[in-house]
């Protein structure tokens, strides 16, 4: 009987199993590795301290460049939505403020944050007075709205040097009138600061009316008062905001909008009183 021979691996598939080789790596010393073989050639192989070194390296290389590809695409990012919130002429105070940063240290302010949170929601046709003092987030609220809805806040003195820039002729009057009409959101801001003419007043309310009529959202920030707050009484005076836009604009707050009176202790002196108390 013929002596059976076991066979290895290699010779059953052909190819012989490389065994472990010693080498030496000028950097890490003396390792042992199988050699790679390819069509017939021995290959050294690496120093596995070195392949692990080399894949951190690669891996902190990728992980920069993404780090690099993060902060890029943040950065654009960061220039697009400062240029929308530019556009919309929101001021750089308040880039960072929104509803959630909004301190409604008041039942009152409570209440009226969250009639701007609803109407922003929804600002369909409606249309907001704020009306009162300094210092209680009027503005804050306002760029709230905007950005969340989209439009514009101009103050009566911008829109005024707007006409002006009408009568120069750098652009048409009803060019502007028909742009402030249609702007989505549209916050016309410190009505009364500074007195304007009877044709701007009547400008400023034939847009309101407008938008109105169009069910475009508005909302109106004023420091001035209600006539019915006035100490003048019924007779009232050059700063109630009745006389600023006339009834006919306070009429259509009250039919679809909210009248909100901010009478609340100034929020900048709580703040300063705050860090005083630091």
């Amino acid at each position: 009987m013929s002596e059976i021979k076991a066979k290895t691996v290699g010779e059953i598939i052909g190819h012989p199993i490389q065994e472990e080789k010693e080498y030496t790596c000028e950097e890490h010393g003396v390792y042992r590795a199988i050699p790679t073989v390819l069509f017939g050639r021995e290959f050294d192989a690496n120093c596995p301290e070195c392949m692990r070194i080399a894949e951190e390296e690669k891996e902190e290389e990728d992980a920069k460049r993404e780090e690099t590809l993060r902060k890029s695409r943040e950065e654009e990012k960061r220039r697009e939505y400062e240029e929308y919130l530019t556009e919309m002429n929101i001021g750089k105070k308040f880039w960072n403020e929104s509803f959630e940063t909004f301190d409604a240290y008041t039942p009152t302010l409570k209440r009226f944050k969250d009639v701007c949170l609803a109407f922003a929601n929804d600002p369909q046709g409606r249309m907001l007075l704020m009306i009162g003092k300094n210092g209680n987030g009027k503005n804050h609220l306002a760029t709230s709205i905007l950005k969340k809805t989209g439009g514009n806040i101009y103050s009566v003195f911008e829109i005024e040097l707007m006409l002006k820039e009408c009568y120069s002729g750098k652009t048409g009057e009803p060019e502007l009138y028909r742009r402030l009409c249609t702007i989505p959101v549209l916050i016309i801001n410190e009505i009364g600061r500074h007195k304007v003419g009877e044709w701007e007043t009547n400008f400023l309310s034939y847009i309101v009316n407008k938008r109105y009529e169009n069910l475009m959202p508005t909302v109106l920030i004023t420091n001035a008062h209600l006539k019915d707050s006035c100490p003048n009484k019924e007779k009232g005076c050059p700063d109630c905001f009745q006389n600023l836009m006339g009834n006919d604009v306070l009429s259509r707050i009250v039919e679809n909008g909210e009248i909100m009176l901010f009478n609340e202790p100034d929020y900048r002196y709580k703040k300063r009183e705050m860090r005083q108390k630091k």
